[in-house]
């Protein structure tokens, strides 16, 4: 038989390891925010990723690192959009215009927050969860700084701002304002969210300033 007449073939590959992580991390989220922590269960996150448990086992230590990389993962998505979102415009509308991703952010998807909420309670009543996660957590605010210094850089304000202050209180803000949207979402609204962002990044900003012009 001709090679044209042959039927075309090619063996059944494995997923590489980036790939496998990719899809449990995709997986993870959906069974997070669908049962919360502590009742997602790792051997149904491993079934929507279309693997067995070992997979997981394979690649996270527990279900508190897989937890911890998906948060880390997803607010520095968040962080990247913001950014791009503020891309070419001063601080006054960079305050206004990041304020309103985030705010469309938190209640687009108001389980996600609430989840950090909850992670956060269990560390702090689970003295063996704290040293990693609060590692992670320092590592996310270092990369949110990072981003927010490389945009005051632009505006030659770096030297006044303390990028990690500011990164630090704006996780703060967000996980509060998610809990009070969830619980009083027609007070606590996309515009009021969206307000009270761009006053504490407006603050920020106007400090620098100041700082940059004394």
């Amino acid at each position: 038989m001709s090679v044209e007449g042959q039927a075309s073939w090619s063996p059944t590959q494995r997923p590489g390891r980036e790939n496998v992580r990719e899809r449990l991390l995709d997986a993870a989220a959906e069974e997070f925010t669908e049962n919360g922590f502590a009742a997602a269960k790792l051997q149904d996150i491993a079934r929507r990723a279309g693997f067995t448990k070992g997979a997981v086992y394979s690649n996270f230590d527990s279900k508190q690192a897989l937890f911890a990389e998906l948060l880390s993962k997803r607010s520095m998505e968040l962080a990247g959009r913001v950014i791009e979102t503020v891309s070419g415009l001063g601080p006054g509308d960079a305050a206004g215009k990041g304020g309103s991703a985030i705010a469309t952010w938190v209640v687009a998807e108001p389980r996600w927050p609430l989840l950090v909420t909850e992670f956060g309670i269990q560390v702090g009543r689970d003295p063996k969860l704290a040293p990693e996660y609060r590692l992670e957590r320092r590592h996310l605010r270092d990369e949110l700084a990072a981003l927010i210094s490389q945009r005051a850089a632009t505006w030659g304000v770096v030297d006044g701002l303390d990028a990690r202050r500011v990164a630090t209180s704006l996780l703060a803000l967000i996980s509060g304002l998610a809990v009070e949207h969830s619980v009083d979402p027609e007070e606590i609204d996309e515009s009021f969210i969206a307000d009270a962002v761009a006053e504490l990044l407006a603050g920020a900003f106007a400090r620098a300033v100041g700082q940059s012009e004394l």
